[in-house]
């Protein structure tokens, strides 16, 4: 769980624990509440990414086998860090990457989203 102690908001960065991101950089900030579709759309995206590997890695003979267990052990691992709750910032890359929303952490209880609306709230203050 995370605590209003792990952020910190400076005039120049934004700091979760050990990850910084500077302010200039930083357009926009969320909470995100992920939904049953959000869910089982990363689980099938993951297990399909752990199976192509395993295909791409033998296209021949044991990725027949290997490629279902790689698609369950992708979900199932996906449906372990799965969290309801996600503090993400819109984040301005240096490269050709452009704007893209960037989760800083996840959480599952009520008193995170509390915590995430909080610290989303004062970044956007900052960045204003």
């Amino acid at each position: 769980m995370a605590s209003a102690q792990d952020f910190a908001v400076s005039r120049q960065s934004f700091i979760y624990k050990a990850d910084e991101y500077r302010l200039s950089r930083i357009k926009n900030a969320r909470v995100k509440v992920n939904t049953l579709k959000d869910h089982l759309l990363r689980v099938f995206i993951i297990g399909m990414i752990v199976s192509s590997v395993i295909w791409f890695i033998d296209p021949e003979g044991m990725a027949l086998i290997f490629t279902p267990f790689g698609f369950i052990t992708g979900a199932l691992s996906a449906l372990a860090t799965a969290r309801k709750y996600e503090l993400q910032i819109e984040f301005e890359h240096t490269d050709e990457t452009g704007l893209q929303w960037i989760t800083v952490v996840k959480g599952n209880k009520p008193a995170d989203m509390a915590i995430f609306s909080e610290q989303a709230d004062q970044l956007k203050q900052q960045i204003a």
